[in-house]
């Protein structure tokens, strides 16, 4: 067995009868790894080419995964430092790295994938909020103007050539592909972050499936933050049964998982199940409430952290408690309008239906 050690890895290969006997030792993580494989009998000089070409490949393996280990590792350090724009440059940069050398749905891609959405998806909000900021104040008027101004533009150019007009559309198809070829950082993030929730959904083990409940909860925010309602409760509701499988009933992801339920049932006028979900979350957090407080009693490890977190969780109560009122409001006026609807139809002649009123 020749061995041949690069880095903190050793990799030994050898040829065992008519096999290729591969050791990839990594022990020092508690880990060693024999594979065999058929090969036929070779001359020796044969042999150790191939020998030094199996190192290179899983070398190469190491080196690639090093390398985004960092990357990621950096993306999370501008995370936390608040540079999203960064965090995103160098996700993808490892996304892009394990990709090309694993292939796109590996599992070594997993966590570079679910990141880099997660980034994305940060940055697209940090783009709507500007992009908000920027329209506010500007009156009504100035539009109107402009269209004004378009529209004299566009009558103008009733007066143009047959030509000028063939190159005017020519000129408007090109910038139509443009467009249509650029790719918002929403959809983005929503391919990276599909990309992950496949990678952890297929695995059976209880962090892998979380993960792939965290990856379903910020493709429902994806979906929230585009309007898509019906398609972000749906994630939203596969990240909540898989969290309620894997997950203490006191656990704080399950109350922000029926939050984003809560709002998001708002926004599409079904305010019952809003409600409940809403309540649900208010239950967790308390039921979390009272273990935080069983440990500060008894004095246990983490207490101080404990005290930290319970102060926190008891300043989301009044939130969400307004939440709920909120909705209660809107229902309430819902079903006033419904009414009122109704009795106007009701009191229609039936002459109003036929034409003749």
């Amino acid at each position: 067995m020749a061995a041949l050690p690069r880095g903190t890895l050793a990799f030994e290969a050898g040829f065992k009868d008519d096999r290729i006997e591969i050791v990839i030792d990594k022990s020092q993580y508690g880990y060693r790894q024999t594979n065999e494989v058929v090969a036929p009998r070779v001359p020796s000089a044969l042999a150790t080419k191939i020998l030094f070409w199996l190192s290179d490949v899983y070398h190469s393996s190491v080196d690639v995964m090093a390398e985004a280990k960092k990357l990621i590792g950096a993306g999370n350090r501008h995370l936390v430092m608040g540079d999203v724009v960064s965090a995103v440059n160098v996700f993808q940069e490892a996304c892009g790295m394990l990709a090309e050398r694993y292939g796109d749905t590996a599992d070594e891609c997993g966590e570079a994938f679910f990141l880099c959405g997660k980034s994305l998806l940060e940055l697209a909000r940090m783009e709507n909020t500007v992009l908000g900021d920027a329209l506010e104040g500007v009156p009504e008027e100035s539009s109107e103007e402009g269209e004004k101004q378009e529209n004299s533009k566009f009558e103008s150019a009733d007066n143009l050539d047959d030509d000028d007009d063939d190159d005017d559309e020519g000129e408007g198809t090109a910038e139509d592909k443009e467009s249509e070829e650029e790719v918002g950082n929403l959809q983005l993030a929503w391919e990276m972050l599909e990309v992950a929730k496949v990678i952890y959904k297929r695995k059976e083990n209880e962090a892998d499936q979380l993960m792939a409940a965290q990856a379903y909860l910020k493709l429902g925010e994806v979906g929230a933050e585009s309007g898509n309602y019906p398609a972000a409760v749906e994630d939203f509701q596969d990240c909540l049964a898989l969290q309620l499988k894997h997950l203490p009933p006191h656990s704080r992801l399950l109350a922000e998982t029926h939050y984003q339920l809560g709002m998001t049932y708002c926004y599409i006028g079904q305010y019952s199940q809003a409600i409940q979900h809403y309540s649900s979350s208010v239950k967790v957090i308390e039921g979390r409430l009272a273990m935080l407080q069983g440990v500060l009693d008894k004095g246990e490890n983490g207490a101080e952290e404990g005290k930290t977190e319970l102060e926190e969780l008891k300043l989301l109560l009044p939130d969400i408690a307004e939440k709920v009122e909120d909705a209660k409001e809107s229902q309430r006026t819902a079903g006033s309008a419904s009414v009122a609807i109704q009795q106007t139809l009701v009191r229609l002649p039936v002459g109003y239906w036929l034409g003749s009123v």
